[in-house]
């Protein structure tokens, strides 16, 4: 800005008057133009008059204060706050009530530049939004001549007249409003927003206005307008419609349409009540809105995203009805706290870490469906469901990846069949209980568990210390056909008890395979009495404080989270538990009778035996349980130091030990086979030393026969000492051969010993290559080494990787292969003597070539000379365009173009009928183009618009291209010729040999 004294004549800035009319009275006072006046002020001459109160920064503010002798911040009054939301048409011009005009002289309001100040509460009229002279807007530019004319003038000049408008706009015709017309009440309500004195709160209200509008404008139909006027109705039809183009969202929204618009959104953006709010939404949204549809048809994505958090949420849950059922659950659209997922958003991430993969219990029996639904897929489902609300993914894979990836496809189908049950309160659950997860958490870290506890947490041993305990029979197996041992159900018990895991889920060790698996899970579940359930939950407690976790075994959500809500199941205090205890285990008849008998699911019924009591049996001398302490008392007393003492150093029969201790000899061999020990029943063998065997096996890598043939046994019994003594024994293969495991001398150069140790053939590929460096060309080698080129290419990229380094620069035309410095230091090192020694020793002869001699390699290097790059192409005889040279592709290029004569294409098209690969088919169609086979042009503007999708630009022109007559002549000339292998061949011609006609 340049430097400018205090101005001397100033003029008083009226309460509520825009800087644009302060500067313009300033101007008027000091007896020049405002352009003059603003241009001394060291700003643009031709910038807009909306630009005075809506971009000068703070600093020029001071200025302008310090040069009219203001106080300073007072003109903060004056202007627009930064950052007010003007929504998405600027507001570039100004709205005039003609009366206010006259009684303040010409001296303008600054909230008549607000896009939603429309009306004039105090002379009840419709605002003008343009001067009735020149039917212009008001005060665009900056006014000129402003000497010559009176302050509530329009100075727009006709630049076609050259001649100023002058109309005066105080005598402009009023547009009267009746006493309590809704749009002076929208009015009235806007001023109130404007005065509030939060100014976050402002900007929301207005913000959200402005995100509403082109939505509104198609939502909101005439027959809304009852009792406004005809002066509005005719306004908001000459309203812009399709505000898809660039010009109709460039219009200009009149008074009376801003009114309305005002008008409908108080609905929804007052603060009152939801439900009346969400009802006037849901009017609207009914007109266009069709089924799985989460935002409003006709509001545009970033425009949706604006809204406040409450308008959204409005909005949400008015179109709940009509929303997808993933779609509900993302957004609590059922809820008090809907509200639109937002990428980033961390709580859905975070919540899985508090979701066990199956449902709580208490919470399946409340949520499950009484028909059609399977107990496992329904709770695993459901509380994969549980990470939906707030996920901004749209994908339902990328949901179930985290907590159930074996269940990808079965989401929507549970949804599906919960509402067809007619219970849509279920979602309304699922969402408290994410929303209970995100406030409070859990005390369960289930992800935690997932990852730290035991895939088997119970031990055969501690089941069967914890029956003997609990005067109960652990069992052997819980089917005689399966033959699986009842102790690994109670891992899966216990494992699931802690975990919550889904037992289908394949990546678990314990995971049940088969449906006759699962319903003896079930059944195990069922026959565990009071005492086993306590003993089961004690141990699970002892696997938590072994890993420093200090959770409760057990949690569920509190049952409050579905009070007012319509389930389909009961809680599990409301089953009739006496009654149930009664059927199943004092009469023994199946959990299906009994969900039968008491009207309940079989899934209430299992659960609800969890909290039935249930005794043990009486067992019998005889019973199976006499025989496992039996066993009990072996393992007790056949320890392995005892064994280790009696049986194998003091070389007592397993007999003479079981009758000591008085039980029976087949059980004392069941505990000696189960601490690893041999059962002998003759003659023991003779031991094989464990010193020795360990260093013939380990040290000096000898193998298994050869240690057996110089002790004079079986290589098996070689092999089974190996693995009584613990000693690993190396891999069958070829990874156990003396070549694999050989290394070579520490004082050979470490490239010969890369290429030779840890593998096969290294030998043989040093000798090959020490050839092939003879040679000028890999080609000249091969035939030489009688083998094929791509198999030397393919054992000097295994050297140079063996090595790490480039051995040799590949042969070009004119030019031999040579050697790098390495390949060179490695040639010297194959030369020694003591080098060349250990290569004959480890290659047989079949396997050595000796060196070429002097003849064999002038007659390679000859050969490799005559090879010449290829010469230019020959014309065609009589065709005007150059030619090409005809690969594969292009051959098929060139059919389906005769086989389209005279038609126009484009590269999509050729690709689909071909199966040619799109890019490279470009590459060849320009080529042509710039030789002349082909013309080409660009898409037109109509048939560019009309392929465009809904509601998305066309996207990139085609290019349509079409074959030239000469373009045609030179196709069929290179088909024909290809087709009668007799043709002489007339492609190139050599450097020595000028081309000649046909």
């Amino acid at each position: 800005m340049t430097q400018m004294r205090v101005l001397p004549l100033r003029v008083k800035i009226l309460e509520d008057e825009g800087l644009d009319s302060w500067l313009e009275a300033l101007a008027r006072r000091n007896g020049v133009s405002l352009s003059a006046f603003v241009s001394a002020l060291g700003l643009s001459r031709g910038m807009f008059t909306r630009t005075l109160v809506t971009g000068l920064p703070p600093e020029t503010l001071r200025q302008i204060e310090t040069l009219t002798g203001l106080t300073a911040g007072c003109l903060d009054q004056a202007v627009i706050p930064p950052g007010f939301p003007f929504g998405p048409r600027l507001q570039s011009r100004c709205r005039f009530c003609p009366r206010c005009l006259a009684e303040r002289d010409g001296r303008w309001l600054l909230r008549w530049w607000l896009p939603f100040t429309f009306a004039c509460p105090r002379h009840q009229t419709l605002l003008h939004d343009q001067c009735p002279g020149c039917a212009l807007g008001i005060r665009m530019l900056l006014p000129g001549r402003t000497r010559a004319y009176p302050p509530t003038t329009c100075t727009r000049r006709d630049k076609q007249r050259d001649a100023t408008c002058g109309t005066d706009l105080t005598d402009t015709a009023p547009l009267p409003l009746t006493a309590g017309h809704p749009l002076l009440a929208a009015q009235q309500w806007v001023d109130e927003v404007l005065k509030h004195s939060d100014p976050r709160k402002t900007h929301g209200v207005i913000a959200d206005l402005n995100s509403c509008t082109h939505w509104l404008l198609r939502a909101i139909e005439e027959g809304d307008l009852t009792g406004m006027g005809d002066h509005v109705i005719h306004a908001w039809g000459q309203r812009p419609t399709d505000v898809r183009t660039p010009a109709e969202r460039a219009r200009h929204l009149t008074a009376a349409v801003r009114g309305v618009i005002a008008h409908t959104a108080t609905a929804w953006l007052a603060d009152a009540d939801d439900t009346p709010a969400i009802q006037a939404i849901r009017v609207l949204r009914e007109r266009n809105d069709t089924t799985n549809k989460v935002i409003p048809w006709g509001m545009a994505a970033h425009r949706w995203h604006s809204l406040s958090e409450r308008t959204r949420g409005r909005f949400l849950r008015a179109g709940d009805p009509h929303m997808g059922a993933l779609d509900r659950l993302r957004a609590r659209s059922l809820t008090a706290r809907a509200a639109s997922p937002r990428p980033g958003d961390h709580l859905p991430t975070a919540r899985v870490r508090h979701i066990p993969q199956l449902l709580w219990p208490g919470w399946t029996v409340r949520l499950m469906p009484r028909h059609g639904m399977e107990e496992n897929p329904f709770r695993a489902i459901a509380a994969t469901l549980l990470l939906v609300p707030r996920e901004a993914a749209l994908s339902a894979r990328h949901i179930t990846d985290r907590l159930n990836p074996h269940l990808a496809n079965t989401m929507t189908t549970t949804l599906q069949l919960t509402l067809k049950n007619g219970h849509p309160d279920v979602l309304a659950a699922l969402c408290n209980l994410a929303d209970y997860l995100d406030d409070h958490g859990s005390p369960i870290d289930y992800a935690r568990r997932r990852t730290l506890v035991p895939a088997v947490p119970l031990t055969e041993d501690a089941w069967r210390q914890l029956c003997f305990d609990t005067d109960t029979q652990p069992g052997e197996s819980a089917n005689a056909k399966t033959k699986t041992p009842r102790y690994v159900y109670a891992q899966r018990f216990v494992h699931q008890l802690l975990t919550g895991a889904d037992l289908t889920d394949p990546r678990y060790r314990l995971a049940l395979k088969t449906p006759a698996e699962r319903s003896r899970y079930h059944a195990f579940r069922t026959a565990l009495t009071t005492g086993q359930r306590e003993a089961l939950h004690r141990h699970a407690e002892q696997v938590l404080d072994a890993l420093g976790i200090a959770e409760p075994v057990i949690w569920e959500p509190p049952q409050h989270l579905a009070d007012g809500l319509t389930l389909p199941g009961p809680r599990l205090t409301d089953i009739d538990l006496p009654a149930l205890q009664r059927i199943v285990i004092t009469e023994q008849r199946p959990p299906s009778e009994a969900a039968e008998e008491l009207g309940i699911t079989l899934a209430h019924a299992r659960f609800a035996l969890d909290h039935v009591l249930h005794e043990p049996r009486a067992w019998g001398r005889s019973s199976p349980l006499t025989a496992w302490k039996l066993r009990e008392r072996a393992r007790t007393v056949l320890t392995p130091d005892y064994l280790q003492r009696e049986y194998i150093d003091g070389g007592r029969t397993l007999t003479d030990i079981a009758k000591d201790i008085a039980i029976p000899r087949h059980i004392a061999v069941e505990q000696a086979r189960a601490l690893g020990l041999t059962i002998y029943r003759s003659q023991r063998p003779h031991p094989i030393d464990k010193t020795w065997l360990r260093e013939q096996y380990l040290i000096r890598k000898r193998s298994t026969d050869s240690i057996a043939q110089e002790l004079g046994t079986e290589d098996e019994t070689v092999r089974r000492r190996l693995k009584q003594l613990g000693i690993p024994r190396r891999p069958a293969g070829v990874h156990s051969q003396q070549v694999m495991i050989l290394k070579l001398d520490r004082r050979l150069p470490l490239d010969i010993r890369n290429a030779v140790e840890g593998g096969l053939h290294g030998w043989q590929r040093l000798h090959r290559f020490q050839i092939t460096m003879a040679f000028p060309s890999l080609e000249t080698a091969a035939a030489y080494l009688n083998t094929h080129q791509g198999s030397l290419v393919n054992q000097f990229q295994r050297l140079e990787h063996d090595i790490g380094a480039l051995l040799f620069h590949r042969s070009a035309f004119g030019k031999p292969q040579r050697p790098t410095a390495r390949g060179k230091a490695i040639l010297r090192h194959l030369d020694k003597a003591h080098v060349q020694a250990l290569m004959r020793t480890a290659l047989p002869n079949s396997k050595t070539t000796p060196m070429p001699d002097p003849t064999t390699l002038a007659q390679a290097l000859a050969a490799n000379s005559t090879r010449q790059p290829p010469g230019p192409l020959r014309p065609y005889p009589g065709i005007t365009v150059p030619r090409i040279r005809v690969r594969r592709e292009t051959l098929v290029l060139l059919h389906d173009l005769l086989a389209h004569p005279g038609e126009e294409f484009y590269a999509a098209q050729v690709a689909a009928r071909t199966g040619l690969n799109q890019g490279s088919l470009s590459d060849r169609l320009r080529q042509l183009t710039q030789t002349g086979w082909l013309t080409s042009r660009l898409e037109d503007d109509t048939a560019w618009r009309n392929r465009a999708p809904a509601i998305r630009g066309p996207g990139k022109r085609r290019v349509y291209y079409t074959l030239t007559p000469e373009g045609r002549r030179a196709a069929t000339h290179e088909i024909e010729r290809r087709s009668n292998p007799n043709q002489p061949r007339t492609t190139a011609c050599t450097p020595h040999t000028a081309p000649q006609p046909a």
